[in-house]
């Protein structure tokens, strides 16, 4: 995604899709100008080039862009917004846009495992509580972080398995399921994370029935898994289909204001080209915000100033 902000106000945006096809109307973005080239824009992190598809506008202000662009599912889209001082020999460009934060997290709330500031640290790198800590003590810090969330996602995991079980538990078990359901974790917890190396060992379906068999002492769960197993890993895949969208995403947010900037959070500059890498982990712990100030000179105050001068001192030297 790149916004170039003229000196104006006005805008041009610009998105840029990895893609074999154009993008189509049927997107949502009828009225931009569609192309494609044979290039994407330079990934700065990855420094590859693939094929890309572009779509183009032009906007009189951001608050024009914004309303014609959060409407459209195309891919995660932030609420921008431009404000313009002129202050006689510089006039000031102040940007924000905020991708809002994701609040479908699960069935289980992750404060249960991790605080605001423990969030925000972890997937923005927001550093505000963790000022003056050495190499050595954020190290244990993050370790610990990490293992409290691995915790938190094994556990949303479970939890959205065990649901789609319930819904299709074999009769004599019905009643029982929600009385055990913590305690069948318990009793695996310390196997599911000794198997934590990353978020693909998650509980799944299959084993959790596996795990009920021998809870009950029974076949009956791994049997119905093996019959109607396709039917309850879709059921899930659709529970999980909008994080499973944002997965698909890994944005770069490319910036340009007039003049030179004063201020911004962005990772990377580029030629005066500011550059965010954004993914959907940002989104889980708040906002994530994207902001930039700049100061553009006033040429013609300077002229005007220098005119006013040189008559004030022609007049006082006149009279």
């Amino acid at each position: 995604m790149i916004t170039r902000i003229d000196r104006n106000g006005s805008c041009h945006a610009e998105l840029h899709r990895i893609s074999d096809t154009l993008i189509s109307s049927q997107t949502g973005f009828s009225d931009w100008e569609l192309s494609q080239t044979d290039t994407v824009v330079k990934d700065y992190l990855s420094e590859k080039s693939k094929k890309n598809a572009k779509i183009s506008k032009k906007f009189q202000s951001v608050t024009e862009l914004k309303s014609d662009t959060t409407r459209h599912q195309f891919c995660p889209v932030p609420e921008e917004s431009l404000k313009k001082r002129f202050r006689w020999f510089y006039t000031y460009y102040t940007f924000s846009a905020v991708y809002p934060e994701i609040t479908e997290k699960g069935r289980i709330p992750m404060e249960n495992y991790l605080n605001k500031d423990e969030q925000k640290f972890f997937f923005q790198g927001d550093m505000s509580a963790y000022r003056g800590m050495t190499g050595f003590e954020m190290k244990f810090e993050l370790d610990d972080i990490e293992s409290r969330f691995m915790k938190w996602y094994f556990r949303t995991v479970y939890e959205e398995c065990f649901s789609v079980i319930m819904q299709f538990s074999v009769d004599g078990f019905r009643s029982e399921l929600p009385a055990i359901k913590d305690s069948l974790y318990v009793i695996h917890e310390k196997q599911i994370m000794e198997n934590s190396s990353n978020i693909f060992s998650a509980p799944t379906t299959k084993e959790i029935c596996k795990w009920l068999d021998e809870f009950f002492n029974v076949d009956r769960f791994s049997d119905q898994y093996a019959e109607i197993g396709s039917i309850m890993e879709e059921l899930l895949s659709e529970k999980n289909s909008e994080i499973d969208e944002f997965l698909k995403f890994n944005i770069q947010y490319e910036l340009i204001l007039p003049g030179s900037i004063l201020s911004t959070n962005a990772g990377l500059q580029n030629e005066g080209n500011l550059i965010w890498t954004i993914n959907l982990f940002k989104f889980l712990a708040d906002d994530y915000v994207i902001a930039a100030e700049s100061r553009a000179a006033n040429l013609w105050a300077y002229t005007v100033t220098i005119l006013l001068i040189v008559f004030s001192v022609y007049c006082f030297r006149k009279y």
